[in-house]
């Protein structure tokens, strides 16, 4: 095995591991959070947007000290976080460790993309960058499973009742008695010691990358950061690029009112036990991988605003099913489990063309500025999201339910704006510099006419 595909396994191996914690971490952890700490559990999408921001700087190291010295600090982060919330008792212990956790788990998002690009060629890099998520991703939909049933089964054993006892029981989670909430805190900690110990390994592939200086630093003069500055500035100056920001932080906002919270509304509202909930979440997130196969497809058919702006309007229903799950009566967990996989499937079909959309709206010099904007705005949006959620929406236990209306209002507003803005230019895929070639191509013929 070449060095270059030794590496990007080794990442694959690291980043799946990552993602063994991150269906913890917005799963388990999120629920243990509601019953120590409210105040960090309610605005949790905020501390997103931090560790987005802290992530972002970090990036800043590597052509400095590569991507191995940088990739240490993901599971690092990760460890502190864990070994914090496991064993020390300072209040703001919640703060700090749901931060460092996610800066863990983001940067290793952050570096995916520049460390799969150093190792691979235009030929081969769309089948290493499919490959690097769908087995990631594989690590997430385990373990917010498998983080859900062992919660329950460490709850029975250290209650001395049986599964389906326990299972019942943490159906009503504010309705346990004190001795019983002692417990079914201590079964969440075991789960989150399994967390660390997986941390602690997660370290060793990023141990085996065999790194050279070529790999991270690049001959070319750098830029001083006046010019990167002036280039973010100049990246928005055409109305698409701005208008693009506007959509994609109405999406972010929107994305951060419900997401982080399903295991919280899904237990604490619908009532459903811990381990069928984080089943629920586990296997919607297949849907991550299944619809994403059929997006080339689709935007061949539609067009790629058709496509992103369609598929978030067909989520908004299932989003509504999800608010509304206890309509069902007794089919309630089959109609909730499906409108997960949907809405989840849906969302992520567009994923695609949110990456690649971007980069036709600006010049080819400009869109690592563009990138560098969404990714700042990304973070603004998500910290906004958190400080709305715990300071109005999540108030009470209902505002859980109306966090799905809100998101699907903002939604529906972010859609029409897209086709209202984008379709007759962007539908189909033209880049700036490709339209600039086809007005000069028209010109001539019109002088030739």
């Amino acid at each position: 095995m070449n060095r270059k595909i030794w590496n990007i396994s080794m990442f694959i191996l690291s980043f799946t591991l990552s993602n063994f914690i991150s269906g913890i971490i917005y799963d388990t952890y999120v629920n243990y959070l509601h019953e120590v700490n409210l105040e960090v559990a309610t605005s949790f999408w905020s501390y997103y947007g931090y560790a987005t921001f802290i992530s972002a700087f970090l990036l800043l190291l590597i052509p400095k000290i590569g991507y191995k010295k940088t990739l240490f600090l993901c599971p690092i982060t990760c460890i502190f976080a864990l070994v914090a919330v496991l064993y020390l008792k300072i209040p703001a212990i919640y703060s700090i460790s749901s931060l460092l956790s996610l800066v863990g788990l983001q940067l290793h998002y952050a570096i995916l993309a520049p460390f799969i690009a150093a190792y691979t060629t235009e030929e081969n890099k769309t089948k290493w960058y499919s490959r690097t998520y769908y087995i990631g991703y594989s690590g997430w939909l385990i373990t917010t499973y498998l983080g859900g049933m062992f919660t329950v089964q460490r709850f029975a054993s250290r209650l001395g009742v049986s599964l389906s006892k326990a299972k019942d029981l943490t159906k009503f989670l504010d309705k346990l008695l004190p001795q019983e909430k002692s417990t079914y805190l201590l079964a969440n900690k075991d789960v989150l010691f399994l967390t660390l110990i997986i941390s602690i390994i997660s370290i060793f592939p990023i141990f085996f990358l065999k790194e050279n200086i070529e790999d991270f630093q690049s001959s070319e003069e750098k830029i001083p950061l006046k010019i990167k500055f002036k280039n973010i500035i100049s990246s928005i100056s055409n109305k698409y690029a701005l208008f693009y920001i506007i959509y994609w932080s109405l999406i972010s906002f929107g994305m951060g009112l419900f997401t982080p919270y399903y295991t919280v509304f899904l237990n604490r509202n619908l009532h459903i036990d811990k381990a069928t909930s984080s089943l629920l979440l586990s296997i919607s997130y297949i849907a991550l991988v299944i619809f994403m196969i059929f997006t080339e497809k689709v935007v061949k058919k539609y067009g790629q605003i058709v496509t992103l702006g369609g598929v978030s309007i067909l989520a908004i229903p299932f989003m509504l099913i999800i608010a509304n799950g206890n309509s069902f009566g007794k089919y309630m967990i089959p109609a909730v489990g499906v409108a997960l996989f949907f809405r989840c499937g849906l969302m992520n079909l567009g994923y695609p063309v949110d990456s690649s959309l971007p980069m036709e709206l600006v010049k080819k010099e400009l869109r690592p500025a563009y990138s560098s904007l969404i990714f700042i705005i990304s973070g603004l949006a998500s910290i906004l999201s958190g400080w709305y959620t715990k300071n109005f929406l999540f108030v009470s236990q209902n505002g859980y339910k109306s966090a799905y209306y809100v998101a699907g209002a903002i939604y529906l507003v972010a859609s029409i704006m897209l086709f209202i803005i984008f379709f007759k230019k962007y539908n189909r895929s033209n880049t700036i510099e490709e339209v600039e070639v086809n007005k000069v191509d028209l010109s001539s013929e019109l002088k030739e006419v």
